[in-house]
């Protein structure tokens, strides 16, 4: 496997690389691009360790220029056009970029900052351009090659040229990538589980990255019919928009599976027309970690080459925890300073599968408790997101949320509020049937809607607000 731009044009030719819009780049040409870029960055004085920050929509040139970069040798800094004037700082202060080139669109997003050149750049397309003589294999031990940012803009992460070769190996073999498949990019290029998530694997195995500036579900998606799958990377509350809109992005019959980030209500996953497979990973672990499979909902398995383990990067044997992500895909540090070892924090708690069966001590996978608080409950914790997983296997549950509130006998017990067309005595006897008995909600009450934060997630805090504890209390 090669992040190299002239192996792939060798190797693939007149295949096509990227569609963006109209306009389709086959790896003859996008090698070509790479080669006129990477010269107007020599032309820019970019060299050995300059960090090149690009502000940009999903556009032909981010891919291009991420090549070019390193083709030069240089660090690859995508940032996010979705951050705003006051978001954006964070990450350009920590990057402290020599050369910021950016879209115009993007021209009052990068005004504000220091750095030794703003470039405004147009579309590339391949000319007589200073040819870069470059080893392409003197990347290789470089200690960082690219920077990622959270997708909030707070931490931005190094990734070596090995941790970047090695998220590529690690999608395509966990995915199963190969040439004939495709990615439709719905979230911006700038973060890693679109970038890292498929884009880049892709072009690394012949595959092809069909660009999406703004999502317009109902639109035209490919004219192409050559690729067998299409694979989605988005939220919730994207998918949720398919749905609703009921438009080609969901019934295209070449669709075979999509990948999710974070938790899908069940609705949405009834009304989506193929399997949603949640995926986990963050910008220092990579984006492809642990991963659902079909039949397996809720509970996740390692992607090849990493290692995890629940506890503090030493212990195996604990049950629930803080996850810790071992591999050579995973980054180096954090540009405030922090260097990750050999056992990289994530800060998510998760919890041991299901065991394989009833005489195994061997746990089956991983599940997330996503931002979760336990209810104590007696002796016993409850994990509110493990009850409102069995909830919502029911057929006639939508969603469930659960919050601590004061019992009849004056101690803590929780409360389920359920979204669905189910009596509160038959949804009670399906979580006995399936639930330990201290794990039972003591109480269910049917509300018309969960409140979620943009990113689909359950918002736990504005659900205790409404319905939990500091309610009961009077406030």
């Amino acid at each position: 496997m090669s992040l190299a731009s002239k192996r792939h044009a060798d190797r693939w030719g007149d295949r096509t690389a990227i569609v963006d819009g109209d306009e389709r780049v086959s790896y003859t040409e996008l090698a070509a691009r790479v080669e006129t870029a990477a010269g107007r960055l020599t032309a820019l004085e970019v060299g050995h360790g300059d960090r090149v920050a690009l502000v940009s929509r999903n556009r032909v040139e981010v891919l291009v220029y991420l090549f070019a970069v390193r083709r030069v040798g240089g660090v690859f800094a995508p940032v996010s056009h979705h951050l705003t004037p006051a978001t954006v700082s964070e990450p350009m202060a920590q990057i402290d970029p020599d050369l910021v080139l950016f879209e115009s669109a993007q021209r009052d997003l990068v005004r504000q900052f220091d750095a030794r050149s703003f470039e405004e750049f147009d579309r590339v397309t391949p000319n007589d351009a200073q040819s870069v003589e470059w080893d392409e294999n003197e990347g290789d031990g470089r200690d960082t090659t690219l920077l990622v940012h959270t997708e909030d803009g707070t931490r931005v992460v190094s990734l070596s040229n090995r941790a970047v070769e090695w998220n590529c190996r690690a999608a395509t073999a966990g995915w199963g990538l190969g040439r004939n498949d495709c990615t439709l990019t719905v979230r911006p290029l700038s973060l890693p589980d679109c970038l890292l998530g498929f884009a880049l694997p892709l072009l690394t195995v012949g595959g092809r990255v069909v660009l999406r500036r703004v999502v317009r579900p109902g639109g035209r998606v490919v004219r192409d019919r050559e690729p067998r799958r299409d694979l989605h990377g988005g939220r919730s509350t994207e998918f949720r928009e398919l749905v609703d809109e009921g438009g080609s992005l969901t019934n295209r019959s070449s669709l075979d599976w999509a990948r999710a980030r974070g938790h899908v209500p069940p609705d949405v996953r009834e009304a989506f027309p193929v399997p949603l497979l949640r995926v986990y990973g963050r910008p220092e672990t990579g984006p492809n970690v642990l991963r659902e499979s079909p039949g397996s909902e809720g509970t996740l398995y390692p992607f090849p080459s990493y290692a995890v383990r629940i506890g503090d990067g030493t212990k195996t044997d604990e049950e629930i925890g803080e996850l810790f992500v071992s591999g050579p895909a995973t980054a180096s540090g954090s540009l405030d300073g922090e260097a990750f070892g050999e056992w990289v924090p994530t800060g998510d708690v998760f919890r041991r599968g299901p065991k394989d069966s009833e005489d195994s001590n061997e746990s089956n996978g991983y599940v997330l408790v996503a931002d979760d608080e336990a209810i104590e409950s007696g002796a016993e914790p409850i994990h509110p997101w493990a009850v409102e997983t069995v909830l919502e296997s029911h057929p006639d549950v939508r969603a469930a949320g659960i919050v601590e509130t004061v019992a009849e006998t004056g101690g803590m017990a929780s409360k389920a509020l359920v979204v669905g067309d189910v009596s509160p005595g038959e949804l009670r006897e399906f979580a006995e049937e399936r639930l330990a008995a201290h794990e039972v909600p003591r109480s269910i009450e049917s509300v018309p809607s969960l409140p979620r934060h943009s990113s689909g997630e359950l918002d736990r805090g504005e659900l205790r607000r409404r319905f939990g504890t500091w309610n009961s209390e009077g406030g």
